[in-house]
């Protein structure tokens, strides 16, 4: 008898058995928010900062939402070139408000106001051609992007324009579950050389309250990426994400934060 009640104590404590954790999605509405990325890289034999800092605000919309992002400033110690181009590919969306059409699960489906956003970034872009040095990296990048925009399918350049929100998103409207591990497999190697397939698992590290912490552990050919995820169950947003990525010999490391604005 002591043997069958041992055994039940330990399978209702079996973390086998924890519920899956819902993920839902309930932005904050009519509040800035500050979302900074930063990142460092080698550039040139350096460690070099790359940061931009955007203010977002999310406003409900039908059974969805609005996301007004506005790129606000750009930051970057990294030498020549590197900074140049970093700085003519952003620098058109300094202050170009992008308001982005949320569905009720968290997808991005549009951009209202696409055609002010491109006409803006293309006069911008095309002055940058004008004025800067010939050959230049910053008049180099001004025409790969100009050249990209042209190129690219309408939802092709909405997954250009929202690319650096979508991390925020990963998780809304989904499960998680701390006792089995979920499979990843993805694409990692830009910056710092050519993309390679990675795969590995994430996992649950910790569950208090409404604040998840993921952790995913991933490798590829010459690369490993590690990634944590401060997530918020209630909202759905990536409050905070940090990711190393090794290729070969170079590392880079990025760290991303969501916060109200002024704090």
């Amino acid at each position: 008898m002591k043997r069958v009640i041992a055994f039940l104590s330990l399978v209702l404590a079996s973390p086998a058995l924890a519920a899956p954790i819902a993920i839902g999605f309930a932005p904050p509405t009519g509040q800035d928010l500050l979302y900074r990325i930063e990142q460092h890289r080698p550039v040139d034999g350096r460690d070099s900062l790359f940061r931009a800092d955007r203010i977002l605000r999310f406003e409900k919309a039908g059974d969805g939402y609005i996301l007004h992002v506005t790129l606000r400033s750009l930051d970057s110690d990294a030498p020549g070139a590197g900074a140049d181009a970093y700085r003519a590919a952003l620098s058109p969306l300094i202050g170009v408000e992008h308001r982005f059409r949320l569905d009720s699960h968290g997808k991005i489906v549009g951009l209202d106001n696409v055609d002010d956003v491109r006409a803006t970034m293309e006069k911008a872009l095309n002055a940058m051609v004008a004025k800067a040095p010939e050959g230049s990296a910053g008049q180099r990048t001004a025409k790969n992007v100009l050249t990209l925009l042209d190129g690219l399918t309408p939802e092709g350049r909405l997954a250009l324009l929202s690319g650096e929100v979508q991390p925020l998103l990963l998780f809304v409207d989904s499960e998680v579950d701390d006792a089995r591990p979920r499979g990843v497999r993805t694409m990692a190697g830009p910056p710092l050389g050519r993309a390679v397939a990675v795969e590995g698992e994430s996992t649950v590290a910790a569950h208090d309250g409404n604040r998840l912490t993921l952790q995913e552990d991933l490798q590829g050919e010459g690369a490993h990426v590690a990634m944590r995820y401060i997530v918020s169950a209630q909202t759905g947003l990536v409050d905070a994400q940090e990711r190393t990525l090794t290729l070969g010999a170079q590392t880079l490391t990025e760290k991303r934060s969501l916060t109200v604005a002024g704090k």
